[in-house]
């Protein structure tokens, strides 16, 4: 008799069996620990000769029990059992332990019973004519299947949250049941202990429905139920509307005007115009093309007019010089004042350019939407890329400030006019204004802002945004923008050097990082190497034994502190720096993936790494790191590695899982997130695939 584990149980007259409730069990009648049946009979023992009751004398032969079927029977569902023997009249009635079950004469050989579900295990059937009775078989029933309880569709408007939680029956053992949801609608989140899916659609996700595939698994199991999510298209500012339109070679550009209503600006500006420039290839290849984002810097007159014939480029316009989040709500009628709002009407109408063309134009790639912007636009790029993170495969920041409350003074100055001061209070999003921008916060508490990627570059010599915008703390949570990308394990190649606010570094020059990073395009047709999509994961890698060291935001005596300079020197004088730490170098730098190899499954996440050691120039200075993809240092270099943006490889807090690497093996357990990372793997040139399984998979340790 076997248990679910494959040991012995057998189950007795105590034993749960539902013969009404098909989700149910069925405990029958019990007194003294004895089971009764509906008459209040006591069932008999099997092969005992107890005394008869005159009137249910027969003459005859007891009857005989030949085979059940089915044998094994399902568990978990109501089934009919067929009982083969001989001796059997319309009164003869089948007993499953000890209990009797609705019983239908097919032939004087032959009986039909209606059994409800059963858990797994071993159950005792005899048949009753009167007094007699047959000797007994064993019916085993099996696993029973877990049971998905879930709407079939539902229904939500944007902006609003909706909750959906899944119910789901074991007879077994309900609590060990995994249940994954796959498919998710973009921004959407799985709480698996709690079994919610929780969703809250933008104003850009109307109109739009997902499919969420819901799996329930009990170790032996699996079974599958679907649930559409609609999302009703509510909330629909006007559509941009083209101006002017302008032929190039490779590319068109549309000039468009963005006219707002009161979701896109606040009600006392509701009505304004604002220019944008959309630019787009005049050829695109049959399987489409990215989408840039370029946000532009402080004091821009005029939105970009660059294109390109690899990419639609979007360019929005931000005059008003809000950072690209947006300002109070009382404006223009009413300064901040305490208790009010300060909505982010400038990221929105980024968000409603994205849309527009995503809806326009058929060859933008929706998975490859990215970000791209340097000083005020390098904390737009990375305060949207992080907060709506769903809908970007990739964040380009350069010279930008993660952490609003350490802008200079003159910064924090002009902000506050928009955003209300930062003691004022002005909310969004539940919380201060203020600390909802504040990125390391974001990390911190938001698993979708620690799925992106950042690329980020800073200067030490910058005296515009200082690079106390990368290694200074949050007031919030006391960690700098590179301690959170560190410590929350996001994707990240974040690089600096002795360049000022624009101005590049007197001896490495600019882009002297790589010669082939570039994750949304590669670097020709087919290049698959550290590619990027909103739709695929990737590993996120950090704590590098070759990362440099950016310092800890203290001084090195070189000089002094300024509010608004921070440590700067001056950029045309090498190594004069007041930050503490290398003069240039990166973290993240020179580990690739093959996005081709990328394997995302409930059970498995495996990718192939490597170290990139390729073109580029040694070191031009003692204390300055090499250009290029010339690799610095020995081999292998050894990072951490934790799988990021899976949508099918999630792990519960706590649990257990195998990896291997080459002949390297081992285990390691999912942290308070459910994030596994893998700790200091030696990666070399040589491709090497990194596998992880959940735990009792079938990776030998």
């Amino acid at each position: 008799m076997q248990s679910r584990h494959g040991s012995t149980r057998l189950w007795n007259l105590s034993v749960a069996a539902s013969l009404a409730l098909p989700l149910g069990l069925w405990t029958p009648a019990c007194y003294d620990g004895v089971a009764r049946d509906p008459q209040g009979l006591s069932p008999e023992e099997p092969g005992e000769d107890p005394d008869q009751d005159p009137i249910l004398d027969r003459d005859g032969p007891p009857p005989e029990l030949d085979a059940l079927s089915p044998n094994p029977a399902p568990g978990g569902v109501e089934f009919d059992l067929r009982v083969t023997g001989a001796g059997f009249d319309p009164d003869t009635v089948v007993v499953l332990a000890g209990l009797p079950l609705p019983t239908t004469l097919e032939s004087p050989g032959e009986l039909l019973a209606r059994c409800g579900p059963l858990p797994r295990g071993e159950y005792p059937v005899h048949v009753r004519r009167g007094a007699e009775v047959s000797r007994e078989r064993a019916l085993q029933v099996g696993n029973a299947a877990p049971r998905i309880v879930a709407p079939a569709a539902v229904t939500v408007a944007e902006d609003e949250p909706l909750v959906v939680t899944v119910d789901v029956a074991d007879v077994d053992d309900p609590a060990s049941v995994r249940v994954h949801a796959l498919g998710l609608p973009p921004g959407a989140l799985w709480d698996e202990p709690s079994r919610t899916l929780r969703f809250t659609p933008d104003f850009i996700q109307g109109g739009e429905r997902w499919t969420v595939t819901l799996l329930a698994d009990d170790g032996e199991a699996r079974v599958e139920a679907s649930v559409d999510v609609d999302v009703l298209d509510t909330i629909q500012p006007p559509a941009p509307a083209i101006v002017a339109t302008d032929e190039f070679a490779e590319h068109v550009r549309l000039t468009l005007s963005q006219v707002t209503d009161d979701y896109l600006d606040s009600p006392g500006f509701a009505g304004r115009e604002f220019a944008a420039v959309v630019t787009v290839p005049v050829d695109p290849p049959p399987e489409g093309v990215p989408v840039r984002v370029g946000l532009h810097g402080f004091g821009t007159p005029e939105p970009s007019t660059s294109g390109s014939s690899r990419e639609i480029r979007i360019a929005p316009h931000d005059p008003d010089n809000t950072y690209w989040w947006g300002y109070a709500r009382s404006l223009p009628l009413e300064p901040p004042t305490p208790g009010g709002e300060a909505p982010d009407y400038t990221a929105r109408r980024v968000l409603h350019l994205v849309e527009w063309v995503l809806r326009s134009f058929p060859e933008a790639d929706p998975e490859r939407v990215y970000l791209f912007g340097s000083s005020m636009g390098g904390a737009g790029a990375m305060t949207i890329g992080l907060v709506h993170a769903r809908h970007f495969a990739y964040v380009d920041a350069r010279l930008g400030q993660a952490i609003p409350r350490n802008h200079r003074p003159a910064r924090l100055q002009q902000l506050s006019e928009l955003w209300g001061a930062p003691d004022l209070g002005l909310a969004h999003g539940g919380m201060s204004a203020w600390d909802f921008m504040d990125l390391t916060r974001a990390l911190a508490e938001d698993p979708r802002a620690r799925d992106q990627f950042l690329f980020t570059k800073h200067g030490k010599d910058d005296p515009t945004i200082h690079f106390g915008a990368a290694v200074l703390p949050s007031p919030l949570t006391g960690d700098s923008l590179y301690d959170a990308l560190q410590v929350h394990r996001v994707g990240h190649f974040a690089v600096w050097d002795e360049g000022g606010h624009g101005d590049l570094d007197p001896v490495l020059g600019g882009s002297w990082w790589s010669s082939s990073w570039s994750p949304i395009h590669g670097d020709g047709d087919g290049d698959t190497e550290a590619r990027l999509r909103r739709d695929q994961a990737f590993p996120a890698f950090s704590s590098s034994s070759h990362d440099d060291d950016p310092g800890t935001g203290d001084g090195n005596g070189k000089q002094s502190w300024s509010p608004n300079r921070g440590y700067a020197g001056d950029v045309p004088v090498p190594g004069d720096t007041g930050w503490d730490g290398d003069l240039a170098g990166a973290l993240g730098r020179w580990l690739r993936w093959d996005a081709a190899s990328v394997v995302d499954t409930v059970d498995r996440f495996q990718v192939a790494v490597r170290v990139v050691d390729g073109d580029g120039a040694a070191p031009p200075k003692a204390g300055y790191p090499s250009k290029g993809d010339r690799l610095s240092g020995d081999l292998p270099v050894r990072v951490d590695i934790t799988p990021r943006r899976t949508r099918a490889f999630r792990c519960l807090p706590g649990e257990r899982v195998t990896w291997s690497f080459g002949k390297d093996r081992g285990e390691v357990v999912a942290d308070e997130t459910g994030a596994v990372t893998i700790p200091a793997l030696p990666l070399t040139t040589s491709w090497r695939t990194l596998t992880l399984r959940r735990h009792g998979l079938g990776v030998t340790l």
